[in-house]
């Protein structure tokens, strides 16, 4: 899995990159632990703004490539944690329904074979 992580507007630190390790590279291998299928997680984190001091204007960004498809999720957020936080929650939303839609496409498959 080859993982990459961008600071937009703020320096990144280590522990921000070990706080994106454990929240997102974690959950993404623990739902789509594949053998022979290449995976791309793209992560950037920052700033919107440089003058704001007060409401979400932390933004986290993910594109998860798996294969041919990008999954992709962005969540907004008053603190850096608190919108990686939210990302994590709407990437495992789009890898459930990605892999519901791939599982569903292989059942009408089955179904139609069965059938002939």
């Amino acid at each position: 899995m080859r993982v990459s992580l961008k600071g937009t507007n703020l320096a990144l630190l280590a522990s921000t990159r070990e706080y994106v390790d454990r929240k997102l590279v974690k959950m993404t291998e623990k739902f789509l632990a594949r053998d022979g299928e290449s995976i791309g997680l793209d992560i950037e984190v920052g700033k919107t703004t440089k003058h704001h001091k007060t409401g979400p204007y932390f933004r986290a960004e993910a594109n998860l490539s798996v294969g041919k498809k990008l999954l992709r999720a962005d969540a907004l957020g008053e603190t850096l944690n608190e919108a990686i936080d939210l990302l994590e929650e709407e990437l495992e939303r789009e890898i459930k329904k990605f892999k519901e839609r791939k599982r569903s496409l292989m059942l009408k498959g089955a179904r139609k074979l069965k059938r002939e």
